[in-house]
């Protein structure tokens, strides 16, 4: 999902981009260099100054630029093309926006020192401490009907902590992103808590170091 929204922010950031080549250039062959030499250099920053994981997103916004400057290479020319270009981009990230919103998954992180109700969530906790070796997710039905994912990583990542990237939903999966890194922390299981107010049949929880975790039998 983020991933989505960063190219499609490109696409806007290249059209407006491409608006204001209007001020000071003419030939629509210019407008597009300069539009893609702006996404080239987006790019380049992702890799070079942010690095990691963490420029991944603004290169896919470099991409989102880019392909503004491509589009309008085959149809800048004639001024009926801009127009149907603009306004179909526009309408689609606005209606992409506005049915992502209506159907996102509100999840939150759950305290560990939180009281909660349900499927005995608090002594699950304990129970993955006492037994460290266990790694891999499961379910409980938490306050108010929600749903809770519990992930430990086991004791082989002990000293490390767990950060939710996103949840989403893909047809009748459920997709939980997730990030994992060593902040010497005290868990001999490392463990966090997700809350959702829904859940799809099926779960997929991947870090992005390409793990999967499987539900605890």
């Amino acid at each position: 999902m983020l991933f989505e929204w960063m190219f499609l922010i490109g696409l806007i950031i290249g059209l407006g981009f491409y608006a204001l080549t209007y001020l000071f250039v003419k030939e629509n062959v210019k407008k597009v260099v300069i539009v893609l030499i702006i996404g080239v250099l987006t790019i380049l920053g992702s890799i070079f100054v942010i690095g990691g994981f963490e420029g991944m997103p603004f290169g896919v916004l470099g991409l989102g630029i880019i392909t503004i400057s491509i589009l309008f290479s085959f149809f800048g020319k004639s001024l009926l093309w801009k127009k149907i270009v603009y306004t179909f981009l526009i309408l689609f990230v606005a209606l992409y926006g506005a049915f992502s919103y209506f159907n996102q998954v509100d999840y939150w992180i759950i305290k560990k020192a939180q009281p909660i109700t349900g499927d005995h969530l608090d002594s699950y906790f304990q129970q993955l401490q006492n037994n460290a070796e266990i790694q891999g997710y499961k379910t409980f039905t938490i306050l108010e009907g929600n749903k809770g994912v519990v992930l430990s990583l086991g004791s082989k990542m002990a000293g490390s902590n767990i950060e939710v990237l996103d949840v989403e939903e893909q047809g009748d999966t459920t997709l939980i992103k997730i990030r994992t890194f060593y902040n010497s922390s005290p868990e001999k299981n490392p463990v966090i808590a997700i809350g959702l107010n829904r859940l799809q049949p099926e779960i997929v929880i991947m870090d992005t170091n390409g793990t999967t975790y499987q539900q605890v039998k």
